[in-house]
This record gives C-alpha cells, sequence and structure tokens, in this order.
C-alpha cells in the first residue's frame, strides 16, 4: 500500500514539474510567431466562409481561436508593442508609421523579445518585415537580439522587385542580415518561407528556437500568381479584392509548408504557433481590398475594425484546443506570454502592460485581461505627423469609449464596408452611429456597449452619463501615467532616398537614441 502511494505522489510530483517547466527551466518549446501585413477580420476562413485557406482554417480550428484578440491600428505600432510588451504610447511609438527617411527608431533603452529569448537560451531568427526604424544599424534587428534576419526594413515592398518607396522615391529593400540581396526576384511569401526551411534544416534541434515569421502579405501591393486568383473565380471576375484573396491563399499554401517543415523536422511537438495580425484591413467603400466586416471602421481607425484582429494559437502542448476563445488579448501579451513559454516570466519588468495568457488559452480559463489601451494622442505627446488630432480609446470588459477624431484625423474610416464578393449587409438598423459633442468641452464621445453592440451601431455617451463621465475619468488616468512617452522624432534625412545612394534604403543616416 505504501509503494502505491508513493508511487502516485511521485507521478503528481511529475504532472507539476511538468506543467510548471516553462517558468522552471524545464523542456523549452520552440516558438514560432507568425504575424501577417493588413489582414482584416473579415479575411479569414473562421468569419468568412469565402476565403480560402484551408491550412490556416484547420490550424485554427484545431487549436483556440482568439476571438477577441486586439493590435494596434497600424504597422509600426503593433510591432513595436509585441516586440517590447508595453503599448506604444509607453514606448513613443504611438504616432502613425516610420517612414524610410525618418530619423528615428525604437528606442534603445527598451530590451526586446528577441533578447529575453536569447537570455533563455533560444536561437532567435526574424524573417520578414521590421518597420521599427533602421536609420541607424544599432536599431536594426541583428543588433536588437536577432541572431539572423532575412526580409526589409520598411513598410512594405514589391513581392518580385523587393523595392520600398517613399513618395517618388523607390529602392531596393531586401537584406540577409546586414547584406543587401541584390539577385532575388522570387515571390517575398515563398522566398520567406524558403528561408525559414533552410533555417530549420539546419537548426540544432536540442536548442530551443524562436522564429519571427513577419510575412508582408496580404500588404499591398497587388500581386499573385494566378493560380492562386483561380480560387475566387466564381465569386468574383476581376479586381483588387480577388488579388487580394489569392495573395491570402497564397500565404495560406506557405504556412502550411512551414507547418509540415516542423512536423518533419520532428520540432512540431514542442512547438507553440501563434497567428496574428498586425491591424485592421485597408477596406475601401467599394469592397475592393482588405475588409472587417462587421466590425466598424478599417487600419488607422480607433474603431473595432482598426484594432481587433484574427488570430489563434496551436501547439500539441495546450491542454485544450478546438474553441474559441471569447476572453479579451492584447499583441503586448504575446510579448509576455512567450517569455513564459521560455522560463522567463519572473523576469518581465513590472511597467510591461502584456499579460501572461498561456493558462488562460490552454486551459480554456477567463483571460487575465479586463482592460486595454487602444492608443492616446494628446497635444502633449503630438509630434506634428499626420494623424496628431488629440484622440484616444480605451475599454474595460464591457464599454468602450473613443474620445475626438475616431479616424486620428483621416478622413472616411468611419462605416461599416460589405466585402466585393458579398454584399449582404446584416446590420439593420443601425442607430445614433455619430459622435457625442460635449457642450461644455466641444469634445467629441463615443461610447458603446461592445458585450449588447460589438459592431459599434449604437452611441450611447448622450444616454449614459454616468458610465461616460466613468469612462472619461479612466481614460484621463491613462493620459497622466508617468510612463508616457514623447512620440519618436519625425525628422527626416531626404539625403537617404535611393536616388543619392545607390538605388537602395540603407541604414546610416542618424545615430540610435
Amino acid at each position: 500500500m505504501m509503494l502505491w502511494v508513493d508511487a502516485v505522489f511521485a507521478l503528481q510530483c511529475l504532472l507539476l514539474f511538468v506543467a510548471g517547466s516553462y517558468g522552471q527551466g524545464g523542456s523549452k518549446p520552440h516558438v514560432v510567431m507568425v504575424l501577417v501585413d493588413d489582414m482584416g477580420w473579415n479575411d479569414v476562413q473562421w468569419n468568412n466562409p469565402n476565403v480560402y485557406m484551408p491550412n490556416l482554417q484547420a490550424l485554427a480550428e484545431e487549436g483556440v481561436i482568439l476571438n477577441h484578440a486586439y493590435a494596434q491600428e497600424k504597422c509600426t505600432p503593433s510591432r513595436a508593442a509585441l516586440l517590447t510588451g508595453r503599448y506604444p504610447i509607453n514606448t513613443g511609438m504611438q504616432e502613425e508609421v516610420v517612414v524610410a527617411t525618418q530619423m528615428a527608431g525604437l528606442p534603445m533603452d527598451f530590451k526586446l523579445l528577441p533578447q529575453y529569448m536569447k537570455d533563455y537560451g533560444y536561437a532567435t531568427h526574424m524573417i520578414g518585415k521590421w518597420h521599427v526604424g533602421y536609420c541607424d544599424e544599432a536599431y536594426t534587428p541583428t543588433k536588437r537580439g536577432f541572431d539572423s534576419h532575412y526580409g526589409f526594413y520598411n513598410s512594405g515592398i514589391s513581392y518580385s522587385g523587393h523595392s520600398s518607396s517613399e513618395g517618388t522615391e523607390v529602392g531596393l529593400d531586401y537584406r540577409d542580415d546586414l547584406e543587401l540581396i541584390t539577385d532575388n526576384t522570387v515571390y517575398t511569401t515563398t522566398d520567406f518561407t524558403d528561408e525559414a526551411i533552410r533555417i530549420i534544416d539546419n537548426h540544432d534541434k536540442a536548442t530551443p528556437m524562436f522564429l519571427y515569421m513577419a510575412y508582408n502579405a496580404p500588404h499591398t501591393p497587388f500581386e499573385v500568381d494566378s493560380s492562386y486568383t483561380a480560387y475566387y473565380d466564381a465569386l468574383l471576375r476581376t479586381g483588387n479584392r480577388k488579388t487580394y484573396l489569392g495573395m491570402i491563399s497564397a500565404l495560406d499554401y506557405e504556412v502550411n509548408r512551414l507547418v509540415n517543415k516542423l512536423k518533419d523536422s520532428e520540432m512540431w511537438s514542442n512547438t507553440v504557433f501563434v497567428f496574428y495580425s498586425d491591424n485592421g484591413g485597408t477596406q475601401v467603400q467599394s469592397g475592393q481590398s482588405g475588409n472587417n466586416y462587421p466590425l466598424r471602421g478599417k487600419k488607422g481607425s480607433l474603431f473595432e475594425g482598426g484594432y481587433r484582429v484574427p488570430a489563434f494559437v496551436n501547439s500539441p502542448l495546450l491542454s485544450n484546443t478546438g474553441y474559441i476563445h471569447d476572453g479579451l488579448f492584447h499583441i503586448t501579451d504575446m510579448f509576455t506570454t512567450l517569455i513564459y513559454l521560455a522560463g522567463g516570466d519572473a523576469a518581465v519588468p513590472s511597467d510591461i502592460d502584456g499579460i501572461n495568457a498561456w493558462n488562460a488559452i490552454s486551459d480554456n480559463t477567463a483571460s487575465p485581461r479586463t482592460d486595454l489601451v487602444y492608443n492616446i494622442i494628446t497635444k502633449q505627446y503630438a509630434n506634428n505627423k499626420r494623424s496628431t488630432e488629440p484622440h484616444g480609446a480605451i475599454r474595460d470588459l464591457q464599454y468602450k469609449l473613443i474620445e475626438g477624431n475616431p479616424g486620428g484625423g483621416e478622413l472616411g474610416l468611419e462605416g461599416w464596408v460589405t466585402p466585393a464578393e458579398d454584399s449582404t449587409d446584416i446590420l439593420s438598423p443601425i442607430a445614433n452611429v455619430d459622435a457625442y459633442v460635449d457642450p461644455t468641452t466641444n469634445t467629441s464621445y463615443y461610447l458603446f456597449d461592445l458585450i449588447n453592440d460589438p459592431y459599434e451601431t449604437n452611441n450611447i455617451a448622450a444616454t449614459e452619463p454616468t458610465i461616460l463621465a466613468d469612462m472619461i475619468a479612466k481614460l484621463l488616468i491613462e493620459k497622466r501615467s508617468s510612463r508616457r512617452r514623447h512620440a519618436i522624432d519625425n525628422t527626416k534625412d531626404l539625403n537617404a532616398i535611393p536616388s543619392l545612394n545607390g538605388g537602395s534604403w540603407n541604414p546610416g543616416f542618424c545615430v540610435a537614441t
């Protein structure tokens, strides 16, 4: 009898060790973080059956779909949030995106995700889009914790020509670490996967690997082989939406190649795979682009369509799978969660905004996140960029407040757009869609009950003054936080243009700070 009790006790201890091993130095999982570019809420099969992505659909269904996953409204802020675990308002990355001639980058005093992963024994590799500043080599990926980087620095590149542009200036922007790649015309979605496969083939399987796959798909320009647009021949005759959907199907094919390589290499059984979009789709009124329907707004907007994004986690290490998690998650949470998986939970600074979500996702329990800050731009922190009209937004588990212009100073981002392949409108009736203007302060507000009105069709700011006042007070606390950073410098060096630098975009025109 005593032997049986001892055996049971030993087994319990073993199970407790395995369950807690992520933070206690046990076997560390490989981590693959796939960040896609401008993929909207309605651009994935689990939200739109017209999208052909059988492989991603299977991964999502067999894993855990994060139904209320949030990022930032644009590329640079989201990538900074993932890499630092902090809201962009706390890093200076809250305003717009870093442009090619901008003399600034993600501030050097922040320790980035790959640096933490390296501390815990990981090989760290990045493939794809950087877009958090490159004007000094010190800002670039291999100087910020990645063992290797294969990809580009700026907001987007042509898929075969591998050039990026700013205004009329066009230049090559494609690198293997710091070395410019001049003889490659492979479609980037394919080329990035080829590089990932090469890395896996050469990886020592005994060493945990962190692979950050920052695909530029399905960001513009609209470019894909006709074999992928053929999936949509019955839906759309032509147009950007058809090409865009084809780009998503090409991405699906390439992600499947990546996953199959992990399986063939006997790494998948110990891999955590995260899929996340960096912001909402760049929808236009014609429906001929990315799409967020029935969410309101698009990329760049404080409405849900700008921030609420497709995301899922798949891993054999998950305790529960095959379900949709309706808890609240933010892209900063991926920072904290991945560090926890690496064994570094205790090393995360106390001022990180991200929350460890692993147990909630794995065990199908409530998310630890109960609120989030979308973004805040105030006159104090505005930096004379394109979107400096004061505005901000926060939410808790039920209510969301938007103060100021929800489009961040831009026009045409306020509505709902059905996709070109299906113009069926499910949002009827819609009431009180316009801003409420406070007669005392002349400040405009939107207040939404996201539990009962997830598509932001009814602004209750005028009819719920108590809730409005409470949310305004919460926003004010965030504005006055001592952690707030002034936005990074937006000064441009017009001598950094390709026509003056051998036809390419190159570091070396600023000093990192």
